[in-house]
């Protein structure tokens, strides 16, 4: 046997339990290293999955409070509009009401209204309507004294009373704000009533 050879197999077979205690130290620091890289890992994946669920739960908490927002103006825009057109329609049928019964309602203003003194200013489509002839009536009837403007008002119908101390506007457009102001809320709901 060649001298060496024989040297050789003596130093591994001395140290052959080293070196497998050796291996089995760095294998068992090697498994517990990738274990507690998995654990982390384990913890990291845990932590960020929740992460991206809490992130994800409150994305979609604000994504239905804004289209619950976003609802709520559309509803009131369009209840809005609707009351809007209500409105603007009940000003079209007054103002093409039949003469004589538009004119008994001007009449029951001014009883109600006017004070002696007063002017009476009436819109442009009420030119050929409402006469000093008209005025004239109604005053004598009161016993007051009332004057038509010749100057003629910017309004839907009715009549503004200017007086020596304060002046009342009576214009369709003013009463009508007046009710909406009011009923709104009522009109609104009878519109949009749930069921």
């Amino acid at each position: 046997m060649n001298s060496s050879k024989v040297i050789l197999d003596k130093i591994i077979s001395d140290n052959s339990a080293i070196i497998s205690d050796n291996i089995k130290r760095a294998e068992d620091t090697a498994n517990d290293i990738i274990a507690k890289a998995e654990q982390d890992a384990t913890i990291r994946v845990s932590e960020f999955e929740g992460g991206l669920k809490a992130s994800y739960d409150e994305v979609i908490r604000r994504a239905t409070v804004v289209a619950g927002l976003d609802a709520k103006k559309i509803l009131m825009n369009a209840k809005s509009c609707a009351i809007d057109n209500l409105f603007e329609k009940a000003l079209n049928q007054l103002a093409n009401m039949d003469k004589k019964k538009y004119l008994a309602i001007i009449e029951s203003l001014l009883k109600k209204y006017a004070e002696d003194g007063d002017t009476v200013i009436i819109s442009e489509m009420d030119k050929n309507r409402i006469t000093q002839k008209f005025i004239d009536d109604v005053a004598k009837k009161l016993a007051i004294k009332l004057t038509l403007s010749k100057e003629l008002g910017n309004f839907n119908g009715g009549v503004v009373l200017a007086g020596k101390n304060s002046d009342k506007n009576l214009s369709f457009d003013m009463e009508l704000l007046g009710i909406r102001e009011e009923y709104e809320t009522q009109i609104a709901n009878m519109l949009f009533e749930e069921k």
